[in-house]
């Protein structure tokens, strides 16, 4: 687990939301641009280990085809979307 990013507010850890494992969902299908998450539900999913960022061509036209940040789901986001679905 990335034990070394804190948590954007505050120090206490809730379950995941509805919403953060939507998401997880999502980024299943296929990487997503960190962009177009929200930076807390980023921060939390990072601080499991659920995902990981790799640099992946834009598909927003004004950065024109360049590589940003996505997130990607690991082996530790699939298990809680497997334990999640029983």
């Amino acid at each position: 687990m990335a034990t070394d990013i804190r948590p954007l507010n505050g120090t206490k850890t809730h379950p995941l939301s509805a919403h953060a494992l939507s998401e997880l969902r999502n980024i299943a299908r296929r990487p997503c641009p960190c962009q177009g998450i929200n930076p807390g539900v980023v921060n939390r999913l990072e601080r499991e280990g659920l995902v990981e960022l790799v640099d992946l061509r834009s598909p927003f036209p004004t950065h024109k085809g360049r590589p940003i940040p996505h997130l990607q789901i690991t082996d530790a986001g699939r298990a809680v979307l497997d334990k999640e679905g029983e």
